[in-house]
């Protein structure tokens, strides 16, 4: 889907992202499950990569109700912890003792289907790669 293809652009060390409404909203969604589960800062860390702090700034910059597609400079790190975010976000929702996803929780909770997130991760690398 083009939708979910987030166009990068390389700019010295960092990369411009357009970033359309729909994006911007599935990477907030996943910013703020990653935040939200409290596990303490370390396990953060493990999940993303870095500490609450930096996941708050990413998570504001993507918040709000986006009418229009924007862009953003973002750092490789701060590409890693969206990568990271999109890739953690369908692991809050395994159910039962055998642990399966609940794709019926997963998206009543993000108004999204776990197949986006998937393509919007893979288009990140994808995207990195040819920048």
């Amino acid at each position: 889907m083009r939708r979910l293809r987030i166009r990068l652009t390389r700019d010295g060390k960092d990369v411009v992202a357009r970033i359309s409404p729909y994006q911007a909203d599935i990477l907030y969604r996943a910013l703020e499950l990653v935040r939200g589960r409290n596990f303490g800062t370390a396990a953060l860390a493990v999940q993303v990569g870095v500490g609450p702090e930096v996941v708050n700034s990413l998570t504001v910059r993507f918040a709000g109700e986006h009418t229009e597609s924007f862009e953003l400079r973002l750092s490789a790190a701060e590409l890693h912890v969206l990568h990271s975010a999109l890739t953690a976000a369908p692991l809050m929702f395994l159910d039962g003792r055998d642990r399966l996803f609940s794709e019926e929780r997963f998206h009543q909770e993000t108004g999204s289907f776990r197949e986006h997130f998937d393509s919007l991760a893979r288009s990140l690398v994808e995207e990195v790669s040819e920048a």
